[in-house]
């Protein structure tokens, strides 16, 4: 199963969308996060035109995965921020999260607690 947000990326929703569906994966077993995009959607506009939409949060447990386009790192702006407070909730003291948040990308095994 894939949950994903609506790809607006926008922080406060992305957080939403994690807070009503956390429940729905099982256990996490895995957060991948990139300042890049971690997977792309296509789409169509009203126009027509098909365009990529970006996740930059992938959230995977063990009955399935919540996708967010409004978390992501690499700076310390909103979406970095957003990313640090899930991260915290999985396991990681908000200060390892906030120094982890300016990577380009991020592992980090909840099983482990291990960060890569």
């Amino acid at each position: 199963m894939f949950l994903k947000d609506d790809g607006g990326g926008i922080t406060r929703e992305s957080l939403e969308f994690w807070n009503r569906h956390k429940h729905d994966i099982g256990n996490v077993l895995t957060v991948d996060v990139s300042a890049e995009g971690l997977q792309t959607e296509d789409r169509k506009s009203e126009s027509g035109y098909t365009y990529p939409v970006e996740y930059n949060m992938m959230i995977t447990g063990t009955q399935g995965t919540i996708l967010l386009s409004g978390c992501n790192c690499g700076y310390g702006g909103e979406g970095p921020n957003g990313t640090a407070k899930i991260l915290a909730e999985l396991g990681l003291t908000i200060n390892q999260a906030r120094a982890i948040m300016w990577q380009k990308r991020i592992h980090f095994d909840v099983r482990t607690g291990s960060v890569a």
